[in-house]
């Protein structure tokens, strides 16, 4: 019988290279011959979450804690694990107790700092994170998530000041150089142009590495007017990034298409059980960058009003519950399909009950996530008492805008100006469509009328959500103070500005394809 010690060695090693078969057989032996020790435990929870077996993974995290209810770990593997299932409000119970007595050691600190960030405790974060720079003030990786909370927080000269600490001691560290630039706007005194060019002429950098460079650079350049040299920092990163995705934009442009066809307006003429009967949520919904950041601080000025982010679960539980009434798994056209079936009800208390206890203390919440906008009728027949917003802009601008915002992982199509451009084309086109078959459903801000008559277009978004409007959302940098976690996450502690709205003029020549797919936005 092979020692334990060197199961786990082997476990472990296959997990990292994904050797999935190799670490099947080393979890089964250890749950066979050493069934008494936790680690063998941990380890098939490990393997259980790499199979996408969140609730086994959890069953697994138990057994290990009924073995050693006292190790950190253990604790910590478990808060993960009921993350995983969903389980919010029991991972915010956890994550509660070890955040009263939290361990003297670093490694533990920052990974329960990771879990509270996740289930949206964005200070008690920020707090794990500065204890665990006490114990380890010479760790770079600690100063740059301690940066990320104070981020979204407000806190932007305090992050700016982790990040100079994290780029000191590890100069490689690429994701702090791109954050620390989108924290304020550069002067020309008070930049970082000179060394953004001589971190780039260095040969041995990632793609990565190089991709954040360029779209660091191009931010500050914009910053300080050098408007020709900026976009040729930008075109530069986007087209890197635009090899290393592999991205097919028809699908998309195909499945908004069908989107029309099957949810027509002989569709929503047809008789139908109602929806959940809930008018909590409030629908945020519009392309990425469009000012929709604005329009929900405005309306979390109202104490009636929690702004719970960009939620990904309308799209999660359809997903869950199309898939569960199909019996297999379905691609995208095939989920279209079988979205048109559902039980509408279901679907609605699925997707309240799945924000909780995230929201719920307040009557109304914000759901911005802004790719929404493909449920916009799916919403309405789950939920037809929430409310939709939809925030629009100067396409030239708004395109502009995505295309110089380097996106996590999200929005492939944002890398190349003529892709970007036809699925912002569909994107339009899905809109109008929504609007033909829901009249009256979807309320339209145009974000640059929320700006140049900010108290007019405000009260007619608060009257459409139900509420009683405040003056307050005038000045919603300084009577809000709920987190922001979104790529807006600086611009909205400043006051309202003007300066985004044409911004597109400053690239008339470099922008020639996008003028030409929207001449009526000239």
């Amino acid at each position: 019988m092979t020692d334990a010690n060197t199961l786990l060695q082997g476990f472990y090693q296959a997990a990292a290279q994904k050797n999935l078969p190799a670490a099947a057989t080393a979890v089964q032996q250890l749950t066979q011959h050493h069934r008494q020790l936790p680690d063998s435990w941990l380890a098939a929870s490990v393997f259980a979450e790499y199979s996408g077996q969140f609730a086994k993974a959890l069953q697994a995290a138990d057994i290990a804690l009924s073995l050693n209810a006292k190790a950190p770990a253990l604790q910590l593997r478990r808060l993960h694990c009921l993350q995983r299932c969903g389980h919010t409000a029991l991972a915010l119970t956890l994550a509660q107790q070890l955040c009263q007595a939290p361990l003297p050691d670093a490694d533990f600190l920052s990974e329960l700092a990771l879990q509270c960030s996740q289930l949206q405790q964005f200070d008690q974060a920020a707090t794990l994170y500065q204890q665990a720079l006490a114990l380890q003030p010479d760790n770079a990786t600690l100063y740059y998530n301690y940066a990320t909370m104070l981020r979204f927080s407000g806190q932007l000269a305090k992050a700016e000041q982790m990040l100079d600490q994290a780029i000191a001691l590890q100069p490689d560290d690429t994701d702090a150089w791109h954050l620390r630039s989108n924290l304020r706007k550069q002067q020309p005194g008070q930049h970082h142009c000179d060394e953004l060019k001589r971190m780039l002429q260095q040969e041995d950098l990632s793609p990565k590495q190089r991709v954040q460079l360029h779209y660091a650079l191009a931010k500050e350049l914009e910053d300080l007017q050098q408007y020709p040299q900026s976009f040729a920092q930008l075109k530069a990163g986007a087209t890197l990034r635009r090899q290393h995705i592999n991205y097919n934009l028809h699908d998309d442009l195909a499945v908004m298409q069908l989107v029309q066809q099957q949810f027509s307006a002989d569709f929503f003429r047809q008789p139908r059980p109602q929806g959940y009967n809930n008018s909590e949520a409030v629908f945020i919904v519009s392309m990425p960058r469009a000012g929709s950041t604005l329009a929900e601080r405005m309306l979390g000025c109202d104490a009636a009003v929690q702004l719970a982010g960009e939620l990904n679960n309308f799209a999660s539980q359809l997903t869950t519950l199309a898939q569960q009434q199909a019996g297999r798994k379905l691609d995208k056209a095939a989920l279209v399909q079988q979205a048109s079936q559902l039980d509408y009800a279901a679907l609605g208390r699925a997707y309240i009950d799945s924000t909780r206890p995230l929201t719920g203390s307040k009557p109304h919440f914000v759901d911005k996530l802004p790719l929404n906008f493909l449920y916009v009728g799916l919403i309405h027949l789950a939920l037809p008492q929430a409310k939709i917003i939809h925030v629009q802009r100067n396409p030239i601008d708004h395109c502009y805008a995505i295309y110089k915002h380097l996106f996590a992982d999200a929005y492939p199509f944002s890398y190349q100006l003529d892709e970007l451009a036809q699925y912002y084309q569909a994107y339009q086109a899905l809109m109008a469509h929504w609007q033909q078959v829901l009249p009256g459903v979807v309320h339209t801000v145009q974000y640059e009328e929320l700006i140049s008559q900010p108290e007019q277009q405000s009260k007619a978004l608060f009257a459409h959500c139900g509420l009683n409007w405040t003056e307050r959302c005038l000045e919603f940098h300084r009577h809000n103070t709920q987190a922001s976690t979104t790529g807006s996450a600086s611009q909205v502690r400043q006051p309202l500005y003007t300066s985004s709205v044409a911004r597109w003029r400053c690239y008339q020549n470099e922008l020639a394809g996008l003028i030409s797919a929207f001449p009526d936005a000239v």
